[in-house]
């Protein structure tokens, strides 16, 4: 009796190590969602790492250096249209993102998605929406591309309003809910094209 008690203790003493060891060595992306899935990504790897995650009127921002960056703030005019371009690595394959936004009108020091009250979307299933109280857009469609393991998404967008300056959230799904997601602090405000940049353009 002594002999199998203490043998359960030994395996059960066991298989708890061994679910520590493997616990502490996952990637921490790993749990993201549900299941055994990796979630999409901006260029921080480990499969795959680049620096061009993010364009703005094609300025080009490298947003894969953790979960927060902060870069130059990129000026949209009212009633002039803008484009936000993202790159989504995702491990198996690129078709596997059914969602993507990008949530704005953020301000403070740690921005949260729940505090946006703007938001663009896009959804595999159902196509382009916005969350739009404010009325800051007149317009919002998308263009998607994929390559392989890269999804290309492009907001085209028309300000209505002004906007201040203002952190964005970008944030990916795929289909078991794996998600990532990246801060950028600054990111961008909407304000009127300059008297001479009108003119110029009529």
């Amino acid at each position: 009796m002594k002999s199998t008690l203490v043998k359960g203790l030994t395996a059960l003493t066991l298989s708890v190590l061994m679910a520590s060891v493997v616990a502490s060595s996952a990637p921490a992306f790993a749990i993201n969602g549900h299941g055994i899935s990796y979630g999409p990504q901006f260029g921080a790897g480990p499969w795959l790492t680049y620096k061009d995650g993010l364009k703005i009127n094609g300025a080009t921002f490298d947003i894969s250096q953790g979960k927060t960056t902060t870069i130059k703030t990129q000026k949209l005019y009212v009633n002039n249209p803008s484009d936000i371009t993202l790159k989504i690595f995702h491990h198996s394959n690129a078709q596997n993102i059914q969602h993507v936004g990008i949530f704005m009108n953020l301000h403070g020091t740690d921005p949260k998605v729940y505090q946006s009250d703007t938001e663009v979307e896009w959804n595999k299933n159902t196509g382009v929406a916005k969350l739009d109280p404010n009325g800051v857009f007149k317009s919002v469609t998308a263009t998607v591309k994929y390559d392989g393991t890269l999804m290309y998404i492009t907001f085209h967008l028309v300000p209505d309003k002004t906007m201040d300056t203002s952190h964005i959230i970008v944030r990916a799904w795929d289909n078991n809910l794996s998600s990532g997601e990246v801060n950028v602090l600054n990111a961008i405000m909407i304000g009127y094209l300059p008297t001479t940049f009108s003119s110029m353009s009529q």
